[in-house]
This record gives C-alpha cells, structure tokens and sequence, in this order.
C-alpha cells in the first residue's frame, strides 16, 4: 500500500483502508482513496486544466465524526462546483474541546473521459478510525 490507502471487496459499495502515522496523513490518504474512486487522479493531475482549489472547515467531537464530515464535504463541493479533487494542498488537524479540521484541496473542472464512478455519499455505518502502534487506519465505505 505505497500509496497509503488501498481498496477492499465490498459487496454493493466501494470501500477502502487508509492509513497515516498522523490524523494528517490519515485524511490526506482517505481524501485520495476518495478522489481515485470518482476519476483518475493521476491524468486529472496531468491535464492541462487549470488548477483550483477549494477549502473545507469542519469542527467534530470525534476524529470518526471529522472524517465523515471532511469527505462528505469535499463530495458535496466536488459536485456543485463542478470539480475533480486530486491532491491536498494543505491540511491541519487540532484539537481544542473539539477536533477541527481545515483542508485546501487541489482541483480541477470535470471531464467526462477522466470519470470512473459516481459516488452518492459517504456512510457513515461501520465507518472508523483505529488508532495502532505505527499509526492510524480508517475504513470508509462510499455509496456508489
């Protein structure tokens, strides 16, 4: 899993570990994983598009709940905007009471021939942060 996440059989939906040494790292992977289910990052990253971004602020009791939030946004953005997301620019991740997150993601417009799945939305069943010895693991399962 070089690229920090990687997908597992699921029986309807798509689903997917992604793994981080830091909350981070974690969202970052999981953002990508994300990405990569709806259209070919690589090529999007490639084209000659221009380049956007767009930003999402979330604030959760659980880190679960800031995941959940963090990836239906970028969904929610992705689609009313028009977009493709294909990096992080930046993330932060702190605790304060609360945990909060704030993310710049990289994006551009969508094309048709870079498309792969259209996903519904993020479930928030069976969906979960581990937290182990060599760092954190999530599994999402997005609804195609």
């Amino acid at each position: 899993m070089a690229r920090g996440y990687e997908f597992v059989d699921h029986t309807a939906d798509v689903e997917f570990l992604a793994r981080g040494k830091t909350p981070e790292e974690l969202f970052k992977n999981s953002l990508l994983a994300q990405f990569e289910t709806t259209a070919n990052i690589n090529a999007i990253s490639k084209s000659g598009a221009k380049e956007q971004t767009f930003s999402i602020s979330e604030r959760a009791r659980t880190l679960d709940d800031l995941l959940w939030f963090v990836l239906q946004d970028a969904l929610s953005i992705s689609d009313a905007e028009g977009l493709y997301g294909f990096g992080i620019k930046s993330i932060t991740i702190a605790k304060d009471g609360d945990y909060v997150a704030k993310v710049v993601v990289r994006a551009k417009k969508k094309e048709q021939r870079m498309s792969k799945l259209d996903v519904k939305g993020v479930s928030k069943f069976d969906l979960k942060i581990i937290k182990g010895p060599n760092g954190f693991e999530a599994s999402v399962v997005l609804d195609v």
